[in-house]
Protein backbone atom coordinates (compact mmCIF):
# COMPACT_ATOMS: atom_id res chain seq x y z
CA UNK A 1 0.00 0.00 0.00
CA UNK A 2 1.44 3.24 -1.03
CA UNK A 3 0.68 6.73 0.78
CA UNK A 4 0.36 9.95 -0.38
CA UNK A 5 3.44 12.01 1.18
CA UNK A 6 3.87 15.63 1.90
CA UNK A 7 5.31 18.14 3.78
CA UNK A 8 2.93 20.08 5.93
CA UNK A 9 2.96 23.15 8.43
CA UNK A 10 1.27 23.08 11.65
CA UNK A 11 2.05 26.48 13.12
CA UNK A 12 5.44 26.55 12.85
CA UNK A 13 6.88 23.68 12.57
CA UNK A 14 6.98 21.34 9.88
CA UNK A 15 5.73 17.41 9.77
CA UNK A 16 6.55 14.45 7.45
CA UNK A 17 2.91 13.29 6.80
CA UNK A 18 1.71 10.33 5.29
CA UNK A 19 -2.53 11.09 4.13
CA UNK A 20 -5.05 8.34 4.82
CA UNK A 21 -7.72 8.62 2.41
CA UNK A 22 -9.77 5.49 3.59
CA UNK A 23 -13.55 5.41 2.40
CA UNK A 24 -15.30 2.99 4.90
CA UNK A 25 -14.27 2.41 8.83
CA UNK A 26 -12.37 -0.83 7.70
CA UNK A 27 -10.29 1.19 4.93
CA UNK A 28 -9.59 4.26 7.26
CA UNK A 29 -8.32 1.56 10.30
CA UNK A 30 -6.14 -0.81 8.20
CA UNK A 31 -4.92 2.47 6.48
CA UNK A 32 -4.01 3.63 9.93
CA UNK A 33 -2.24 0.41 11.01
CA UNK A 34 0.20 0.71 7.87
CA UNK A 35 0.81 4.36 8.27
CA UNK A 36 1.67 3.42 12.12
CA UNK A 37 4.26 1.44 10.76
CA UNK A 38 6.00 3.59 8.55
CA UNK A 39 6.51 5.49 11.55
CA UNK A 40 5.88 9.27 10.37
CA UNK A 41 5.85 12.54 11.76
CA UNK A 42 2.02 12.84 11.12
CA UNK A 43 -0.75 11.03 9.68
CA UNK A 44 -3.37 13.26 7.82
CA UNK A 45 -6.92 11.46 7.88
CA UNK A 46 -8.75 13.22 4.76
CA UNK A 47 -12.47 13.03 6.10
CA UNK A 48 -14.21 13.85 3.09
CA UNK A 49 -12.79 10.33 1.78
CA UNK A 50 -14.70 8.58 4.32
CA UNK A 51 -18.55 7.57 3.58
CA UNK A 52 -19.86 8.61 6.37
CA UNK A 53 -18.20 11.44 7.41
CA UNK A 54 -21.80 13.44 8.15
CA UNK A 55 -22.80 11.08 10.22
CA UNK A 56 -21.33 12.55 13.46
CA UNK A 57 -21.66 9.89 15.88
CA UNK A 58 -19.78 7.23 13.05
CA UNK A 59 -16.95 9.80 12.49
CA UNK A 60 -16.49 10.38 16.36
CA UNK A 61 -16.30 6.29 16.94
CA UNK A 62 -13.53 5.88 14.10
CA UNK A 63 -12.06 8.86 14.73
CA UNK A 64 -11.41 7.24 18.51
CA UNK A 65 -9.84 4.14 16.58
CA UNK A 66 -7.59 6.09 14.61
CA UNK A 67 -6.17 7.81 17.72
CA UNK A 68 -5.83 4.75 20.05
CA UNK A 69 -3.77 3.08 16.65
CA UNK A 70 -1.85 6.55 15.79
CA UNK A 71 -1.40 6.62 19.86
CA UNK A 72 1.53 9.83 19.47
CA UNK A 73 1.62 10.16 16.02
CA UNK A 74 -0.23 13.36 15.37
CA UNK A 75 -3.37 13.54 13.61
CA UNK A 76 -4.06 16.15 11.30
CA UNK A 77 -7.79 16.28 10.31
CA UNK A 78 -8.30 17.43 6.68
CA UNK A 79 -11.84 17.87 5.08
CA UNK A 80 -10.92 19.41 1.66
CA UNK A 81 -14.11 20.71 -0.14
CA UNK A 82 -14.77 19.57 -4.20
CA UNK A 83 -13.75 23.10 -5.50
CA UNK A 84 -10.92 22.79 -3.89
CA UNK A 85 -10.23 18.83 -4.68
CA UNK A 86 -11.77 17.08 -2.57
CA UNK A 87 -13.96 14.29 -2.46
CA UNK A 88 -17.25 15.56 -0.83
CA UNK A 89 -19.19 18.01 -1.54
CA UNK A 90 -21.05 19.12 1.71
CA UNK A 91 -24.80 21.14 1.19
CA UNK A 92 -23.35 24.19 2.30
CA UNK A 93 -21.22 26.84 3.91
CA UNK A 94 -22.68 26.04 7.47
CA UNK A 95 -22.42 22.66 6.91
CA UNK A 96 -17.92 22.58 6.05
CA UNK A 97 -18.05 24.86 9.38
CA UNK A 98 -20.14 23.07 11.14
CA UNK A 99 -18.21 19.88 10.82
CA UNK A 100 -14.50 21.79 11.49
CA UNK A 101 -15.68 22.89 14.30
CA UNK A 102 -16.74 19.56 15.63
CA UNK A 103 -13.48 18.13 14.36
CA UNK A 104 -12.00 20.90 17.01
CA UNK A 105 -14.38 20.22 19.67
CA UNK A 106 -13.95 16.97 19.99
CA UNK A 107 -10.34 16.80 18.90
CA UNK A 108 -10.57 13.78 16.30
CA UNK A 109 -7.20 15.27 15.93
CA UNK A 110 -4.02 16.97 17.18
CA UNK A 111 -4.49 19.54 14.05
CA UNK A 112 -7.38 20.85 11.77
CA UNK A 113 -7.13 22.07 8.65
CA UNK A 114 -9.35 24.81 8.20
CA UNK A 115 -9.78 26.02 4.63
CA UNK A 116 -9.48 30.01 4.51
CA UNK A 117 -11.67 30.41 1.32
CA UNK A 118 -15.00 30.95 3.75
CA UNK A 119 -16.81 33.22 5.61
CA UNK A 120 -14.07 35.38 7.62
CA UNK A 121 -15.12 35.20 11.09
CA UNK A 122 -16.44 32.03 11.12
CA UNK A 123 -12.58 30.90 10.00
CA UNK A 124 -11.33 33.81 12.57
CA UNK A 125 -13.50 31.85 15.41
CA UNK A 126 -12.75 28.27 14.65
CA UNK A 127 -9.20 29.15 14.54
CA UNK A 128 -9.49 30.58 18.05
CA UNK A 129 -11.27 27.01 19.39
CA UNK A 130 -9.02 25.00 17.95
CA UNK A 131 -5.88 27.13 19.75
CA UNK A 132 -7.98 27.29 22.84
CA UNK A 133 -8.29 23.19 22.83
CA UNK A 134 -4.31 23.23 21.83
CA UNK A 135 -4.57 21.96 18.59
CA UNK A 136 -2.46 23.02 15.22
CA UNK A 137 -3.75 24.69 12.65
CA UNK A 138 -3.42 24.39 8.97
CA UNK A 139 -4.89 27.27 6.96
CA UNK A 140 -4.86 25.84 3.64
Amino acid sequence: MSFEKKKVAVNDQTFLTLVNKGLSEEDVIKQAQEIKKLQPEMMEWRIDYFKDVVLMNRLLEVANKVKTIMDKTPILITFRSKKFGGKTELDSEDAYLNLVKIAIDFKLGNAIDIEHDHVSDRIAGLIQDAKAKELGVVLS
